[in-house]
């Protein structure tokens, strides 16, 4: 399923009909991010048999701070005290997967990829906090969320992961599947008086 993904998405018709890729300078851009698959991990922190061979096979640490994200090769986001997302080139998801059941097989753990079922948009631009808090109640100053930090909440009423990737600013928005052209046209409408373009990654 996730190299399908990588060829389409879902949202080649609405690409083509806000045709935004070809604005100037706009104020806000999104990214849709096909080429990413999705895999959700479930298990214990403290469990020596889970931690030490995830982080192993990941190259990098899982974040076990509350709403933060490990990015390295792999984008890892904290979801809860037990359960991650990891956001990796689609290409490769499946293999991923399997690799970390077959790592967690002798502990409490789940591995699920979820590519399928959700799609990352990558909002980037000056005027990314304003058109964010049009529809989202988070507090989205540099001050109080800053690059590395996420959560899951709601926007413009879709229930969706958001991250501050980087201080550009470029945030990360996982929404579900279903949800994604919905969202993307409030972004649209939202966007409209600071300018907004869309395009594949």
């Amino acid at each position: 399923m996730s190299e399908l993904l990588t060829r389409r998405h879902g949202l080649e018709f609405l690409l083509a009909e806000l045709g935004g890729s070809r604005m100037a300078d706009p104020g806000a851009s999104v990214t849709i991010r096909g080429d990413l698959g999705h895999i959700n991990l479930r298990g214990r922190a403290s469990d020596a048999g889970f931690l030490p061979p995830v982080e192993k096979l990941l190259g990098q640490a899982l974040p076990i701070e509350p709403n933060t994200v490990s990015g390295e090769r792999h984008q890892v986001f904290w979801l809860g005290p037990d359960e991650w997302l990891i956001v990796t080139p689609a290409a490769g998801a499946l293999e991923l997967a399997e690799r970390l059941r077959q790592a967690t097989s002798g502990t409490h753990a789940s591995v699920n990829d979820i590519s399928g079922g959700q799609i990352a948009l990558m909002l980037q631009g000056a005027e990314c906090r304003e058109l964010l808090a049009k529809g989202c109640a988070l507090d989205l100053h540099p001050s109080v969320f800053a690059a590395g930090d996420c959560a899951q909440s709601g926007l413009a009423r879709a229930n969706v992961l958001l991250a501050l990737m980087d201080a550009t600013p470029t945030f990360m928005i996982v929404v579900r599947r279903s949800f994604s052209d919905y969202l993307c046209r409030w972004l649209a409408h939202a966007g409209s008086d600071v300018g907004i373009a869309f395009r594949d990654a």
